[in-house]
């Protein structure tokens, strides 16, 4: 049985280095969205979407080793306390482990969100300005009549 927990701790430091990777991503999402640079969101998206992948192949092997472990869904912050005694100190620094990068992520991703949010904001009205502009300088010609 203790094999089957060090499994799901193995399993678990690597969902904590696929939230670092994500959080690069994030980062430089921010950054490409920063310089006006499409391609480099682009490439940043199909990077989220391989990760994306992977963590489907994780969660459904953290489904099966909780199955195992007569766990169901346990949540990540019960660990420690439902881990055999043993285990607790190691369950409590893989769930602090585990956190800690998913916060690091989540507010890299949060930054990223609401730059390309403004971005987005600002590209409205920009071509709301020139739509208005060319409306009132007759750019604009109605063809159904």
């Amino acid at each position: 049985m203790e094999q089957s927990w060090r499994e799901l701790f193995k399993l678990l430091l690597q969902l904590g280095g696929s939230m670092e990777r994500l959080e690069g991503i994030a980062r430089a999402k921010t950054a490409a969205v920063m310089r006006d640079d499409i391609n480099g969101l682009n490439d940043c998206m199909k990077q989220e979407q391989v990760v994306s992948l992977s963590l489907r192949s994780m969660d459904m092997k953290r489904t099966k080793l909780l199955e195992g472990l007569g766990l169901g869904n346990l949540k990540l912050r019960e660990l420690p306390e439902r881990c055999p005694q043993e285990l607790r100190g190691e369950a409590q620094q893989v769930y602090e482990t585990v956190r800690n990068k998913y916060m690091l992520y989540r507010s890299a991703a949060d930054v990223a969100r609401t730059t390309l949010e403004a971005n987005l904001h600002m590209i409205e009205k920009i071509i709301d300005d020139d739509n208005a502009r060319l409306e009132t300088q007759g750019g604009l010609t109605d063809i159904r009549a």
